[in-house]
């Protein structure tokens, strides 16, 4: 979005408008939010409803369900309209976004595949496709945005379509977030940054990782996130200490810039944002795609994969100890800054259109 306002592109957001509040400060200033359809918490319950299963660990039908169906459902009419009245010329839609594609059909403009990290593997895509397709018609997309280093990347996959390599980073607002952090009493101690993203934060498993990595003495920076299952789980959870900071939501860039070592739950934006800035991790999978992206960043030689918060403290210290690890997430940020700016990427799709 914000390499297509730099060209000069009118730039549009279609997503929920329960998130209008939460991305007004997200967005480059000059795009536009395009509120419709249903909130992740509501469409997530309804496929829940439908298929008696956890959400939180779905089987491939269970994606299909959540973002293939319910989504689809749920939001699919309200979707159409928005779009359609402000008559865009090309859309953009990540992997697990059904209803982009459904727009661009029903419009009759060209769409493209925004990657969010390693691949998602077929088995899934696939599914939420399929699903998708019993309710409405969509084309295939005309190429892939991909923003993930060949490191983290499983090395059989293979897009099917053109790719364009952009440059990830961590998220960084459109202007810095100010937010105060007293200074840790010993200063000379490593820095760890402990989240669990912006879904799965929830106050047990947040909590014993946050004790985890404070009782191997290092300092402790925890945020706060948010939890669809618990949303005022956050509440409960500050109790700094000497060397525990708990902040609230804050853009992961900010916190990279003060930390040694991520202990995190292995979320695609942590993962992928932590790597641009050449630091090791330590993560704990809580559900979703977590695993699959946990698993590349311990191929990737970045990071220990746990399955408990009784493995981290260890975990940890062999990190912080192995210079490897370092080695590695430091080779990975140098290709990470050799990538393309996404706005070469944005030339060179917009070039033909109108």
């Amino acid at each position: 979005m914000q390499a297509a306002v730099g060209a000069g592109h009118a730039v549009g957001l279609l997503s929920s408008e329960g998130f209008r509040s939460s991305v007004a400060e997200e967005l480059p200033p000059e795009a536009e939010f395009l509120g419709a359809g249903a909130t992740p918490g509501e469409f997530s319950e309804e496929a829940a409803r439908r298929a008696g299963a956890d959400v939180f660990h779905p089987t491939p039908p269970v994606i299909g369900e959540i973002f293939g169906g319910a989504r689809v459902d749920l939001g699919i009419e309200d979707s159409l309209a928005q779009p359609t009245a402000w008559a865009p010329d090309l859309v953009f839609a990540e992997p697990f976004d059904a209803i982009g594609p459904i727009v661009a059909a029903r419009l009759g403009v060209e769409w493209h595949r925004a990657g969010i990290g390693p691949a998602l593997p077929s088995v899934i895509t696939d599914e939420i496709e399929r699903v998708a397709s019993t309710r409405c018609d969509s084309a295939a997309a005309s190429s892939y945005l991909d923003p993930c280093p060949p490191q983290l990347q499983d090395p059989e996959w293979s897009a099917g379509i053109p790719v364009w390599a952009v440059r990830p980073q961590a998220h960084r607002r459109p202007k810095d977030l100010a937010f105060a952090l007293p200074d840790f009493g010993e200063r000379d101690k490593p820095t760890v940054l402990v989240t669990f993203g912006t879904i799965f934060s929830d106050p047990a498993p947040l909590s014993a990782a946050v004790a985890a990595v404070a009782d191997t003495g290092a300092n402790v920076i925890a945020t706060l996130g948010s939890s669809l299952r618990l949303p005022t789980a956050g509440e409960t959870l500050r109790t700094d200490s000497a060397n525990v900071r708990y902040v609230p939501f804050v853009p992961l860039a900010q916190l990279l810039e003060r930390v040694d070592l991520v202990v995190g739950a292995g979320g695609v934006g942590t993962v992928v944002g932590t790597l641009a800035h050449g630091l090791p991790m330590v993560l704990w999978p809580q559900g979703a795609d977590q695993p699959i992206n946990a698993a590349r960043a311990a191929a990737s030689g970045t990071s220990i994969t746990v399955d408990s918060a009784a493995e981290i403290a260890a975990a940890v210290a062999k990190v912080s100890e192995n210079g490897e690890y370092r080695r590695r997430a430091r080779e990975i940020a140098g290709e990470i800054a050799s990538r393309p700016e996404p706005a070469a990427a944005i030339s060179g799709i917009t070039v033909h259109v109108r």
